[in-house]
Order: structure tokens, then C-alpha cells, then sequence
């Protein structure tokens, strides 16, 4: 079963009188422990496709399926509890809440998801160890470097234990060290967790860590190929 799957996905919006395509039957099917980079010129597409893949927008057309369940046919409360528990979400700002530690980050999401705050801060520790932050749990964000703030924001989506995680530009903000360091450990994840990857991003240098790259174009997408191929032929 793939853990993510677009099937003719089309998303429209009012433009005037007429109508604007951002996606334009898009089909897209990732599989547990799959890694896929998405890259396209800015206004293609791709913000768009993470949006209506993470449930955040309900497309024009098609289905949205998210580990064997059809997205686009759930209720709202349905929908959110499916994005809570199946969906990881990595933006390109961490977004971290000043106040709180880095360990606290992470335990409010699961609280927020009515488990306990034990079990919740046993997987946060768990969490922070594995995207090496160990000893950075007890630190506010103002404390720490823009990748260690990544790597929390890395950790957090994976509380929840998701099937699909979606990842945004993670690497915008950050030096090359840091950029190679960050999608290193999103290949990590992506193994360690068997979890279903797709990655927006504009340095096609870190494409080769990726099993795949798929590219937008004017809101088409174009099969993902082999990530190795398509770094060798540039």
C-alpha cells in the first residue's frame, strides 16, 4: 500500500473571471520508507501540492489517499484527526514557541493529542537523542544555532509517529554545512521511521540523497525518476 498517493489531483482557484490552475491533474504515489525531492521554479506549483498532500487545502478534483484512506471524503473533524496522527509537517521556519524548551516543543503536540505527558516526554528525549540534541532539551530557541532549531522542528513532526511527512524548503535559511547536515538527517528519518518523504527544495545539490526527484511545471508534475540518474545527467 503507498503511504501517499494523488490520483488526477486538479486545484483551481478564481483569477477574474476565469479560473487559475496550481495543479493540473497531478498524479503522485510515495511508499513507506520512500524519499522523493520535489524541485520547480518558483509559481509552479509545488507549495500547492504540499498543501493539498498534507490536507490543508481540499482540491477541485481527485483523491488525496493517506495511508489507505481517501482524504477528500472525510469530514472536517475527520480530516484533522487523520493530519494530526498520520501527517508530519516540516516547514521552512520552525516556528518554535520562545517560551518553551526544546523538549517542550515537542511534548505539547502530543499533549495536545491527549497522551499523557510521561509517555510524551519519554518520546521527546527519545526524539531529540535521535536528531542529536540530547543535551540540548533544557534550551529556549533564542539558545540555539538555526540548524539545531531545524532539527527540532524535525523531531516534533515525527512525535506523532506519521505515515506521510511533508517537508518545505527545509535547508532555506541555512549555511551549505548545516543544508547537507539537515537533508542527512531527513534521509535518516526517512529510514529509520519507514516513513513516506516528500521534500520541496530549490539546491538540487542534496537531490542525489533522495531515492527520486519529481519536477513541477506550471502546476504539472512530471513522474518521479531515480535521484542518482538525474544528478548524473546534470
Amino acid at each position: 500500500m503507498t503511504a501517499l498517493n494523488l490520483i488526477n489531483v486538479t486545484l483551481q482557484y478564481p483569477d477574474g473571471e476565469g479560473l487559475m490552475t496550481a495543479l493540473d491533474t497531478v498524479n503522485l504515489a510515495v511508499h513507506p520508507g520512500q524519499f522523493i525531492s520535489l524541485v520547480g521554479p518558483s509559481g509552479s506549483g509545488k507549495s500547492s501540492l504540499l498543501a493539498v498532500a498534507a490536507t490543508l487545502i481540499k482540491p477541485t478534483s481527485g483523491l488525496v489517499m493517506i495511508d489507505g484512506v481517501d482524504a477528500t471524503a472525510l469530514r472536517e473533524k475527520e480530516l484533522a484527526a487523520l493530519r494530526r496522527d498520520k501527517v508530519g509537517i516540516i516547514f521552512q521556519q520552525p516556528n518554535l514557541l520562545a517560551s518553551l524548551t526544546a523538549a517542550e516543543q515537542l511534548i505539547i503536540t502530543d499533549h495536545l493529542r491527549g497522551k499523557s505527558l510521561r509517555a510524551a516526554a519519554v518520546r521527546a528525549n527519545e526524539l531529540l537523542e535521535m536528531v542529536g540534541l540530547a543535551d540540548c532539551a533544557k534550551k529556549r530557541p533564542h539558545q540555539l544555532s538555526g540548524g539545531q532549531r531545524q532539527r527540532v522542528n524535525i523531531a516534533r513532526a515525527l512525535m506523532a509517529q506519521p505515515k506521510v511527512l511533508l517537508v518545505d524548503e527545509p535547508t532555506a535559511a541555512l549555511d551549505h554545512e548545516r543544508s547537507a547536515s539537515i537533508v542527512g538527517l531527513l534521509r535518516e528519518v526517512c529510514d529509520q521511521f519507514n516513513v513516506a518523504t516528500v521534500m520541496v527544495t530549490h539546491d538540487t545539490e542534496f537531490v542525489p540523497l533522495t531515492d527520486a526527484v519529481a519536477t513541477m511545471l506550471d502546476g504539472a508534475l512530471t513522474a518521479p525518476v531515480p535521484a542518482m540518474e538525474t544528478a548524473s545527467a546534470r
